[in-house]
């Protein structure tokens, strides 16, 4: 997959989330973020009364926007009702020009399809349903019938343009991220136990086929046919047309925005299973879910930025703990997760033998980027980390990054860090400086005080922040 910049993901979990406190990165950025939306009906917006007006697109624009609509430079005018795989790939080909329609409508203003696929970052595309329609037929009284050769012809056809269109999105812009919206059941209302699981097959088949394309194209593929059937009354409210709701669009942006950033980020889910005896990395169900102990906890929204990111998971009852301490061996572990770090050699730690390889593995890749150091050969994992360890820890790793060691024309205002060596003050001061920490007073950062679990998922989403600026 072509990713966008970590930070450029945190941004958009930022803005569904956190839009006051954590949108100061976003507003020292002059470059808007490009979403261009290519595709049919669903894509131009036409509702379930026949009716142009806000569709998936619009209110996906309007997430990635957060709160400042002029934050985001999109355009849906390429997108047309009735428009198949054939049309997408034809206007690519010749290039065709068409007003820009964004936000506000229809502009005066109009751009080349080519030019509007060089400058995007983000590109969302829905067409295929029109290429099978064609060869299903609903009749006065409510029948359907279904060419099923027409259908298995018209299938392949769309995994073939879905190459080409890959293939020419790619050509002219090689680190888009594209996103698909699937393909849904537009007749749930048919009475027909049999027709409906003839439709149902289909739909099913359609996806797969075209999941397979879109994801070895380094694509994402959002399957909304579940989303859609299981409140198809309020999405689909007119069984005479098989366009969406506002409602309907609305929950599909928010399904295609969640599985971009669970693209982005990393499914860490199956890649780690943790064994810690004192915590169990069972996350809840859906990406996103409130903890049941985080509600009124004022780590809850950074909680949910780290889980949702694959930085940090919850216990086995459902709580996360927020007011756990973390030990060493558990930060060195999480960071090396969040931040993909390799390990091409064991660590030189004889007292984590008894951890579980991934640990150990993680634990050696946090000692491969200097993160730690060799101590002796004891890490003592199961020691609490100390807010001055941790500053070490994060400070070694942003020098591993910028590849020099930061030093700070003033060290940071607290009276009880002068005792500690050089290193660690500058660390503590990087992390004052990029507002990552705060002292317990004004001159005082309590930097032998031990870390909780909150405190560690909000200085990983604001490091994640910084990491590629």
């Amino acid at each position: 997959m072509k990713k966008l910049t970590i930070f450029a993901s945190l941004i958009l979990m930022v803005q569904l989330f956190l839009p006051f406190s954590l949108n100061v990165k976003a507003e020292e950025s002059t470059e808007l973020f490009n979403y261009l939306a290519l595709g049919d009906s669903l894509a131009a917006g036409m509702d379930e009364k026949g009716e142009i007006g806000y569709g998936y697109a619009d209110y996906l624009a309007l997430l990635l926007a957060g709160e400042d609509e002029e934050a985001i430079d999109f355009n849906k005018g390429f997108a047309y009702p009735g428009y198949t795989t054939d049309d997408v790939l034809k206007d690519i080909t010749a290039d065709v020009t068409k007003p820009i329609t964004d936000l506000t409508g229809i502009t005066n203003k109009t751009l080349s399809i080519k030019q509007a696929i060089k400058d995007a970052d983000f590109i969302t595309l829905s067409v295929g349903a029109n290429d099978v329609l064609k060869n299903v037929k609903k009749s006065e009284t409510g029948q359907l019938s279904v060419d099923l050769a027409g259908v298995t012809k018209s299938t392949q056809d769309v995994a073939v343009n879905y190459e080409k269109i890959f293939a020419a999105i790619y050509e002219l812009n090689p680190e888009a991220d594209v996103v698909v919206m699937g393909l849904y059941n537009p007749f749930p209302y048919i009475q027909d136990a049999s027709v409906q699981t003839q439709l149902n097959t289909l739909v099913s088949t359609m996806n797969k086929a075209l999941q397979t394309v879109v994801e070895k194209n380094d694509g994402i593929y959002s399957n909304v046919a579940e989303l859609i059937a299981g409140n198809f009354t309020t999405y689909l409210p007119n069984p005479q047309n098989i366009h969406l709701a506002a409602t309907g669009y609305g929950a599909v942006a928010e399904m295609m925005l969640s599985d971009y950033i669970v693209a982005i980020l990393g499914d860490y889910e199956d890649e780690y299973e943790y064994e810690y005896d004192d915590l169990i990395d069972t996350p809840s169900t859906e990406a996103g879910d409130y903890f049941t102990d985080i509600a009124d906890h004022w780590g809850n929204e950074y909680i949910n930025l780290a889980y949702m990111g694959g930085f940090m998971n919850g216990f086995e009852d459902g709580t996360f703990k927020p007011n756990a301490l973390v030990t060493r061996a558990q930060v060195l572990s999480v960071i090396a997760r969040a931040f993909e770090l390799p390990a091409t050699k064991p660590a030189p730690f004889v007292d984590i033998k008894d951890y579980p390889l991934q640990t150990q593995n993680e634990i050696a890749a946090a000692y491969e980027a200097g993160l730690v150091k060799e101590n002796g050969g004891y890490l003592n994992p199961k020691d609490n980390v100390t807010r001055a360890q941790f500053a070490l820890i994060l400070t070694r790793l942003s020098n591993s990054f910028e590849g020099e060691v930061y030093v700070p024309d003033v060290k940071a205002p607290f009276s009880d860090i002068a005792k500690y060596d050089e290193e660690t003050q500058n660390a503590i001061t990087l992390l004052y400086d990029l507002q990552l920490v705060q002292g317990q007073t004004a001159d005082k950062f309590d930097p032998a005080g031990s870390m909780t679990r909150a405190q560690l998922a909000k200085i990983l989403v604001l490091a994640f922040l910084n990491a590629e600026e």
